[in-house]
């Protein structure tokens, strides 16, 4: 496999998810907030002494497409896009996806683990999950 076809690979898929829509999953956030949200960590807030400003750290889950298969996928078309090798139709269409992915963050392919759990609306992200993985393999 060529990064070229890495590029395809990404492209295709993208394209194809993007018409179905990206997938959501739960996300859990913790964080400090004036009303109470989700599930009170009280150990957290008083050792934040949180509870002191009127605050409580809360601990909820958020439904979002800031997930860890669109991270990831976003992470890769990234690196496919700054790579020199991949051809001008390829990074033309990925960077024009990229557009979709503006409420994900980035995550660093270098320390990523591999081992994912795809449950069972993630199966049409694997090829473009090992191409991510793969490209990463092979650029970083």
């Amino acid at each position: 496999m060529t990064l070229d076809e890495c590029a395809e690979i990404l492209a295709e898929g993208l394209t194809l998810q993007v018409k179905r829509g990206l997938i959501k999953d739960y996300v859990t956030i913790t964080s400090t907030e004036s009303a109470i949200r989700g599930r009170v960590d009280v150990n957290a807030s008083l050792r934040d002494r949180s509870v002191d400003k009127r605050r409580m750290v809360c601990i909820y889950e958020e439904y979002t497409e800031n997930c860890i298969l669109n991270r990831i996928v976003k992470a890769g078309s990234k690196l496919l896009i700054s790579c020199p090798e991949i051809s001008e139709d390829h990074r033309k269409r990925l960077m024009d996806l990229m557009d979709y992915f503006a409420c994900v963050d980035d995550i660093s392919l270098r320390r990523m683990d591999w081992r994912i759990n795809y449950g069972k609306n993630g199966k049409e992200y694997r090829p473009m999950v090992e191409a991510t993985r793969f490209a990463a393999k092979e650029l970083l």
